[in-house]
């Protein structure tokens, strides 16, 4: 079945719990580290999944199987916030992956209490992985489950019970779920069962799209260690000290010739793991707040920490640009009648001076971009702002050297024009970007050629669904790439989350979408590191499909 990108109105899966199963500076240089406990899966695949005329050949499958667990084994041993304790696991096989069944068994649909007695029952000993097409059984009747894992009786024994098996589908893969799903399951086979105190848990009774989450707790972690199939892996997890805390971001890493540390992953520098992130937010809440803290984002995992409240008087800051040849982070300090823009230490987090002041009225500066001109000088850089009053809005660009003035390039037509929280100019390819909370995509492109004379041509990038509440964008020339982090309401059953997209650019697509213990944003600004550029009883579990509501439809009529 081809890949598929998710749909715009995300999907939620329900994890349904049954009686007998579960479903579902130079950077520094590390001297040692912790070694991976290491999960080696028998994986197989139903042979009704084979199609060679479309593509989908063994290897195919192979393929996916491979980056799903690669992804999974990010989500694991990467951290995502505060809550989450990073974990020095990982998934792999020893052997190719097999066909399994006869075609047309059935087996590809797993539908009854017999197809689930035949998948425990098939291949060998140790742990087993099935990707089948669908599921609507699993311990029970399940309708549209997307995973299905063995909860062992967990007697103590470690290093692999006999016959543990978990079950995958085609369903998950074209959700761009494949990757929690995986983790998800192998985490029943190591004891651990459902939980719903954390927004971004592993192991929550519902895996939202379109984020994966991988948040576990020091206990789960533990469990999830001590299932290993083997007990010398040969592997280490490079940015993690001997402790189990993950080494500072920027930490030289020898997985890769040039990999350096960011949020216990190993990364090139010349990619995400070269990127910090600073955000205005206000941790510990998807609902809003006053966004008085600085926080730091690794880019590669979207591990996060509170640096400090930007000021003694907890001042507000809405609006984030980094200044790259002058090296200087900018902010913006709503206040009445006026807004500050202010200077900000990117390692502390606190504000370090006000360098001018916008009297703008009742109108409010809510978003922030860096355009360094064309030399490397800061004699033509320019912060290029959005300024709204009410439905309305105007973008404006703002000279560092006498930030207390505006100069208009043209209105914005679509309305409210204040929901454009995020903004950020890619400098390699001369494009401006905003992000929204507009149905249908979300992701806007504003054709900086089109003002003035004002209105200003702004358009939703097609097939985007990016979508967010509280959306923060920045753009890193270093990675190439931009960075999303924003909120979304899934109703008043479950909790808000908190998303994090990298972006590309050049074709609009987010090629990571991660979900975040909770914070609600306000601002982002992409900092390159330094030295980058130098060199419960026995059980089974089922998921079910629910849709999210879809994000504020834009008003695009005239003022």
């Amino acid at each position: 079945m081809s890949h598929r990108r998710p749909s715009v109105s995300a999907s939620i899966v329900n994890l349904v719990a049954s009686f007998c199963f579960l479903c579902l500076l130079m950077p520094s240089v590390v001297a040692s580290a912790p070694a991976v406990d290491l999960h080696e899966l028998n994986w197989y695949v139903h042979v009704d999944l084979i199609d060679a005329a479309v593509g989908e050949d063994l290897a195919h499958w192979q393929g996916v199987i491979d980056a799903s667990v690669a992804s999974a084994n990010r989500l694991l041993e990467g951290g995502q916030g505060p809550f989450d304790q990073p974990c020095c696991v990982r998934l792999g096989r020893s052997v190719s992956v097999t066909i399994f069944g006869t075609p047309g068994d059935g087996l590809d649909v797993i539908d009854s209490s017999a197809d689930q007695t035949a998948i425990s029952n098939a291949g060998g000993s140790g742990s087993n992985a099935f990707l089948v097409d669908s599921i609507t059984y699993c311990g029970g009747f399940s309708p549209g489950a997307i995973g299905c894992g063995l909860k062992p009786a967990c007697n103590g024994k470690r290093n692999d019970d006999p016959n543990l098996w978990m079950i995958v589908t085609v369903e998950s893969f074209d959700s761009e779920t494949l990757a929690a799903v995986v983790a998800h399951e192998r985490g029943h086979n190591s004891c651990l069962s459902h939980v719903s105190a954390a927004e971004c848990q592993l192991m929550q009774r519902s895996v939202f799209t379109p984020g994966l989450p991988g948040c576990m707790t020091a206990s789960e972690c533990s469990d999830y260690r001590a299932a290993r199939t083997t007990t010398s892996s040969g592997l280490e997890c490079g940015c993690y000290d001997n402790g189990g805390a993950l080494l500072e971001d920027g930490t030289v890493c020898t997985e890769l010739a040039d990999g350096l540390c960011s949020g216990g992953l190993c990364g090139p520098f010349a990619g995400d793991a070269g990127v910090k992130l600073i955000a205005a937010a206000a941790p510990g809440t998807s609902a809003g707040g006053p966004p008085d803290d600085a926080l730091r984002i690794s880019a590669l995992s979207g591990e996060w920490t509170t640096l400090a409240q930007f000021s003694g008087a907890a001042e507000d800051v809405r609006g984030m640009a980094y200044a790259l040849d002058s090296e200087t982070l900018y902010g913006v300090v709503p206040t009445v009648f006026d807004d500050s823009i202010v200077t900000i230490d990117p390692v502390t987090g606190t504000i370090l001076s006000t360098v001018g002041t916008i009297a703008n009225g009742a109108a409010e500066i809510v978003s922030m971009a860096y355009d360094p001109g064309a030399t490397n000088a800061p004699e033509d850089d320019r912060l290029i702002v959005i300024e709204a009053a009410g439905l309305n809005g105007e973008l404006r660009w703002i000279d560092p050297a006498s930030p207390s003035t505006t100069t208009l390039l043209g209105a914005i037509e679509v309305h409210p024009t204040s929901l454009f929280t995020g903004l950020a100019y890619d400098s390699l390819h001369g494009e401006l970007f905003a992000a929204t909370p507009f149905a249908d995509d979300g992701l806007y492109v504003i054709d900086l050629s089109s003002c003035p004379p004002s209105p200003c041509d702004a358009s939703q990038i097609a097939a985007a669904g990016l979508f967010r509440d509280d959306a923060s964008l920045a753009f890193s020339p270093d990675s190439g790439m931009l960075y999303l982090v924003g909120t979304a309401d899934f109703g008043i059953e479950f909790a808000g989350r908190t998303f994090y997209n990298v972006i590309d650019p050049t074709t609009g697509t987010s090629v990571e979408t991660l979900s975040l213990d909770v914070f609600t944003p306000a601002g982002l600004a992409a900092i390159p590191e330094p030295g980058v550029g130098i060199g419960i009883a026995t059980g089974v579990m089922g998921l079910s499909m629910v849709t999210r509501q879809r994000g504020r439809q834009a008003n695009l009529g005239r003022a």
